[in-house]
C-alpha cells in the first residue's frame, strides 16, 4: 500500500510484499497509485548468497552490503543482506551512494531515495512512480541533509524537519556538528539546531571532520587558520595558502611568503616549511626543492629515493 503525506519530505511509502517496505522521499509524483496485493509481478527474487557478483563491499554491522555487476551500460549496482538475499536486486538505473544502519540511500536517474532495507526485498518498480529529493546526504547524528526546490534542510528518519529552518548552504552532520549557511550569517550548529559558534570569517571550508578552514581577506591578501567544532579559533590566521588535505598520506602544503611545508590532519606543522618548492604527495612522496636541490620527500619529512 502506498500513502502519500502532504508535507514535503515527510512521506512514507509502503509496499505490501513478502514483508513491509519503506521508502522515505519528498512526495509521491502519482498519489493515486496503489498496490494492493501480496505478492506484486514485479517483486525481485532472492538470489542464493553463493551468487558471483562484481564486487562485493565489505558489510555494514547489520549485514547489508553494496553489490554490483556487469561493465559500462550493464553496469549495476544493488544491495543484499547478511544471508547474500537480494534486497535491492541489482539496477542499471541507480547508485547505491551509501547504507547507514538499515538505511539506504541511492541515485536513482536524477532523484534521491532513502530506502527501508530491514522488511524484505523492495519493489524497485516503485522508484519510478516516486518523487525523491534533488539531492541528499546520509542520515548522521539522527538527520539526513536533503534538497527540494533548491532549498536544503534536514529530516529525521521520520521525514520531519525539526529545525524548521532552511539554508543556502548546509553540511553533513559530523561528531553531532554541522556547517551552514543563510546568506552572508555562517553558524556551526548542534543536532537540535542550536547555534554553537558564529563565525565572522570572510571564507570557511571542511579541513577534516574535526577542524574547518577559516579565512580572512585583506586585499590580495589571504590569511587562513583553522577552527574545531565548537568554533575555537585552534591554528592562527597565518597561512598564505593551504592546499587540499591529502587523506592517504594525512599531510596538506600549505605556504607563508615564499616557504613551504605540510601540515598534519590536526593542522599542525608535520613537515617544516623551509621549502622553495614543493609538489603535493603522489604515490607516498613529494617533490621539493631546498637551498636549490631538488629531492623527494616521504609524508615525515624524510628523503627518499626518486
Amino acid at each position: 500500500m502506498i500513502h502519500s503525506a502532504q508535507r514535503i519530505a515527510q512521506t512514507l511509502i509502503h509496499v505490501t510484499q513478502i514483508t513491509t517496505v519503506c521508502v522515505l522521499v519528498a512526495s509521491c509524483s502519482n498519489t493515486g497509485a496503489r498496490n494492493e496485493s501480496k505478492t506484486p509481478a514485479s517483486s525481485p527474487t532472492s538470489k542464493p548468497a553463493n551468487m558471483k557478483y562484481k564486487k562485493v563491499e565489505p558489510a555494514n554491522a547489520l549485514g547489508y552490503a553494496k553489490v554490483t555487476l556487469g561493465d559500462g551500460a550493464t553496469y549495476a549496482e544493488g544491495v543484499i543482506d547478511g544471508k547474500g538475499a537480494e534486497v535491492i536486486a541489482p539496477q542499471t538505473t541507480l547508485f547505491v551512494t551509501d547504507i547507514t544502519d538499515a538505511t539506504a540511500l541511492l541515485q536513482f536517474a536524477n532523484k534521491f531515495l532513502f530506502v527501508d532495507l530491514d522488511k524484505g526485498p523492495v519493489d524497485v518498480s516503485l522508484f519510478e512512480t516516486t518523487k525523491g529529493f534533488e539531492f541528499a546526504e546520509p542520515f548522521r547524528s539522527g538527520l539526513a541533509l536533503v534538497k527540494v526546490n533548491d532549498e536544503q534542510f534536514y529530516i529525521n528518519a521520520d521525514g520531519e524537519r525539526p529545525l524548521k529552518e532552511t539554508y543556502d548552504h548546509a553540511e553533513t552532520f559530523h561528531n553531532d556538528r554541522a556547517l551552514v549557511y543563510q546568506g552572508e550569517r555562517k553558524r556551526i550548529i548542534d543536532p537540535k539546531g542550536h547555534t554553537i559558534k558564529e563565525l565572522k570569517y570572510d571564507q570557511t571550508n571542511p579541513y577534516t571532520a574535526s577542524l574547518w578552514q577559516v579565512t580572512r581577506i585583506k586585499g590580495d591578501l589571504y590569511l587562513s587558520g583553522f577552527v574545531d567544532l565548537n568554533g575555537k579559533e585552534v591554528v592562527p590566521l597565518i597561512y598564505e595558502e593551504i592546499g587540499m588535505y591529502e587523506e592517504d598520506v594525512k599531510r596538506t602544503r600549505v605556504r607563508i611568503k615564499d616557504k613551504l611545508g605540510f601540515l598534519d590532519e590536526n593542522a599542525l606543522v608535520a613537515i617544516p616549511l623551509i621549502y622553495e618548492y614543493a609538489e603535493i604527495f603522489g604515490k607516498g612522496k613529494a617533490r621539493v626543492r631546498l637551498n636549490g636541490r631538488v629531492f623527494f620527500i616521504d609524508p615525515m619529512g624524510k628523503e627518499v629515493a626518486e
